[in-house]
């Protein structure tokens, strides 16, 4: 999203937060709480594009988890959510989960940290092979390259594409293209892409991440903790619904057995790469079920009713993101105005392009 964007975005929702749609939507729209979605705890820099919008600096998140504390919300592990809704359990406090994903360095020196502090449980997705260092944060490799040039060619998917990075703008706007056109990528051609970024400009792509990253002893100090419990996130972050039957299956399956060996404990809770209904559907939310997950989470942006017991793997979530610096976001989000916004605009949308 560009700046001028993101600012119309901003006043847009700053304004209706002022006028109080969330007061107004809450009661009907709030449901039994939500899950929220963090990538990072983290103030970025101006040159790191990789992390841009997924960030949330660390004194903006002590500031929500002390909000939700003060307002009284029950912050649950995904387990205990799950044991709620499978109950039919009635509760006078609405809920909130903590889910992170990917395992970035600052899930542990951050979010950790203040999690720890409150006494507040949080959920670890693992994408186990970066976190294993046997596979690229591609996105951290992309940034690192972009940064470095000021003419950047690069094979991506197919073709070679040749882009000018001499100013800040146009940096930005190759990051851009790029990581939209990788984020539809196969693991194989993430591969290729890397090989590329390593033969063209002297990168090791897995250490362009490595001081990113949790680290294994990192993750078995969270998981012997009885804050953190960790879930799968794929091996190589797969867009899973382009995969094919048996790829698909193996992404989920092996996620979850290597999650098991970095932590030493059963893994129960999922949550799809991308997350959205282009990204994962039937097929996955079975796959899922038969593997013996708990619970699968998407990116599908709702509040959490009783009707999703119905649905344990095909959860939605609220995604956190570095578009407002206040607490006015969480309000919208959990009031469920944000959600049914949305709603509305993809459908919008979708009508525009079929008419």
């Amino acid at each position: 999203m560009g700046d001028w964007r993101r600012t119309l975005v901003r006043a847009g929702l700053r304004s209706l937060h002022a006028g109080g749609i969330h007061h107004v939507t809450a009661s009907r729209l709030g449901g039994m709480g939500g899950i929220l979605a963090f990538h990072r705890v983290h103030r970025p820099l101006r040159k790191e594009f990789a992390s841009e919008t997924g960030s949330i600096a660390p004194e903006h998140f002590r500031r929500l988890v002390r909000t939700l504390i003060d307002r009284g919300y029950d912050i649950l592990s995904m387990s205990e959510l799950i044991k709620r809704l499978s109950s039919g359990e009635a509760s006078a406090s609405k809920f909130v989960c903590l889910t992170f994903d990917d395992g970035y360095v600052d899930t542990y020196t951050a979010a950790y940290a203040i999690c720890r502090e409150y006494h507040v449980p949080m959920t670890v997705f693992l994408m186990t092979g970066a976190i294993r260092r046997q596979f690229p944060m591609w996105g951290l490799a992309l940034e690192a390259a972009v940064n470095s040039v000021d003419h950047l060619e690069l094979w991506c998917r197919g073709e070679i594409v040749k882009r000018s990075c001499q100013t800040f703008s146009e940096k930005r706007e190759t990051f851009r293209v790029l990581a939209s056109r990788l984020a539809q990528a196969s693991p194989d051609e993430i591969c290729h892409t890397s090989q590329d970024l390593e033969r063209r400009y002297g990168l090791d792509c897995i250490a362009a991440g490595d001081p990113t990253l949790m680290t294994a002893s990192m993750v078995k100090e969270m998981a012997a903790s009885s804050l953190v419990e960790f879930g799968a996130h794929t091996v190589h972050h797969a867009r899973l619904a382009s995969l094919s039957d048996q790829a698909a299956r193996w992404e989920i399956e092996q996620s979850k057995r290597e999650c098991e060996a970095l932590t030493g404990a059963p893994v129960r809770h999922f949550a799809y790469p991308y997350g959205d209904s282009k990204s994962a559907g039937p097929r996955e939310f079975t796959y899922c079920r038969e593997l013996g997950f708990a619970s699968a989470v998407t990116t599908v942006s709702d509040t959490v009713s009783r009707s999703d017991r119905s649905r344990l793997h095909a959860l939605p979530r609220l995604t956190y993101n570095s578009l407002f610096d206040d607490l006015s976001w969480l309000d919208l989000l959990l009031s469920g105005a944000l959600p049914a916004l949305k709603r509305r605009w993809d459908t919008y949308r979708m009508s525009g392009m079929t008419s």
